[in-house]
């Protein structure tokens, strides 16, 4: 097994403020309109049994009912995400591919006041009655986002002049397609595992080398579809990221130590229960510049779970220095898109957009690491110990020459562990116990990194 190294690159308490005011009546107009049937978003596949948090793509923050509001009239902000009662939303059908959102907290639904058309016009809750101000459809945009547009009006929710602020407006606005308009369903609760909008399909994908458009670039990736797939039931999604020079068959083949270190020896590891993606960076690397990698593994999803059964709870990322910190960057840019991520000898090489919401997250590192050093991949773990709520402590690292590895798990909010593994050791994703090798059949992380990720 050889890998190449490279140089390193460069829960926040939730107050409210009291509902002072009273509610205002509003008198909804019961106007008559022409609907057309709308196309359901194939994106994102609705359980109308489930709960969702929506959380805004441009600012990580989620669809809130303001100050825990219950009357007639309270206000639609963002916040930041903490998966509470007043933060989880219930699609309701409407018919002709309409919905009503329906809030947990209070019962009420999302609702635009007086049928009001005018941009900028506010986003409120109120008594279900059924009219087209309380009824949206869902717009595909890229990523597995979404775009709610009403029916009476035609436009879209946003969040309001792009903020990034807890307690900013949520109004309705023409459909520009902006970030601040695009939402992330991410089901908490309920509902039966329906999978993902490929299940129950005849796959057209087959294992092997695969080749997609992304950001007007031609870009691979090696796919394994596991032996006797089964279009019914929804599967695992693991990412593998290569290192700097390496390459999407290094991950794949695994290298000098053949199918046990395939893709980080998940395939080993999960027996069949995964579905598994090593995808090709540019310039064997992971430079993400300007999010390019990021969207091209939004389109990798897309195209894969549009095809294949895939459970949108269950999606992995894992990889090896560079590509550890191409797993770091979907952490922090995509986490209600990927539900954990394993990072071996990483840093932030890939950058980190957002990086303020919950991760599952664990860390392996060597203490003697001369590319990437220790005390990087204590950085990124630290981001999502506060991130995930998590109780601080200083995890026990082995002593040089004692050839042990010691794993250390922190007291976390409950769904967001984070795991620390420290090994005497250099820069590798593969050591064993008691000598200075790396071996992918022998080596412990595997089997560490699939307990880790099969526990969801």
């Amino acid at each position: 097994m050889t890998a190449s190294g490279e140089a390193l690159a460069s829960p926040q308490t939730r107050r409210r403020r009291p509902v002072t005011a009273a509610a205002v009546a509003v008198l909804l107009a019961a106007g008559t309109v022409t609907a057309v049937a709308a196309t359901p978003a194939s994106a994102a596949t609705v359980d109308t049994s489930a709960w969702y948090v929506l959380v805004n793509r441009n600012s990580g923050k989620a669809l809130d009912v303001y100050g825990l509001a219950t009357n007639d009239g309270g206000r639609i902000a963002q916040w930041t995400r903490n998966d509470g009662a007043n933060q989880q939303w219930q699609f309701l059908d409407s018919g002709g591919g309409y919905y009503r959102l329906k809030s947990r907290h209070s019962g009420k639904v999302l609702d635009v006041p007086n049928s009001s058309t005018a941009d900028g016009a506010a986003i409120q809750q109120w008594t279900d009655h059924g009219g087209t101000n309380q009824q949206f459809r869902l717009a595909d945009s890229d990523g597995g986002n979404v775009r709610l547009i009403a029916r009476h009006s035609n436009k879209a929710v946003e969040v309001q002049g792009s903020s990034t602020a807890d307690g900013a407006n949520v109004v309705q606005y023409g459909d520009t397609g902006g970030n601040n308009q695009q939402w992330q369903l991410a089901k908490v609760s309920g509902g039966g595992d329906p999978g993902g909008s490929g299940c129950g399909k005849a796959p057209t994908l087959r294992s092997g080398a695969q080749t997609i458009q992304s950001s007007g670039k031609s870009r691979s990736f090696v796919l394994r579809v596991p032996d006797g797939y089964d279009n019914t039931r929804p599967y695992r999604l693991i990412f593998g990221f290569h290192w700097n020079g390496g390459t999407m068959n290094d991950v794949s083949g695994g290298g000098t130590s053949g199918t046990a270190w395939s893709y980080y020896g998940m395939q080993e590891q999960s027996n069949n229960s995964a579905i598994l993606v090593a995808p090709q960076g540019l310039g064997n690397g992971w430079a993400n510049s300007g999010g390019e990698d990021v969207v091209f593994v939004d389109d990798m999803v897309k195209r894969i779970e549009a095809d294949l059964c895939v459970d949108p709870k269950l999606r992995f990322a894992m990889g090896f220095s560079y590509g550890g910190g191409m797993s770091y960057s979907l952490a922090c840019s995509r986490p209600t898109v990927f539900r954990a991520v394993v990072v071996y000898a990483g840093g932030q090489l890939s950058g980190c957009s957002g990086g303020t919401q919950p991760v599952a997250y664990f860390g392996i590192h060597g203490i003697s690491d001369n590319v990437l050093n220790i005390s990087a991949g204590r950085s990124l773990r630290d981001r999502f110990v506060a991130n995930n709520g998590c109780a601080a402590q200083s995890p026990r690292e082995p002593a040089a020459g004692s050839r042990t590895h010691i794993t250390t798990t922190y007291s976390c909010r409950a769904g967001y562990p984070v795991q620390w593994a420290a090994f005497d050791g250099g820069h590798g994703p593969g050591p064993v116990d008691g000598c200075s090798c790396e071996d992918g059949v022998r080596t412990w992380t595997k089997g560490e990194a699939w307990k880790f990720i099969s526990q969801f």
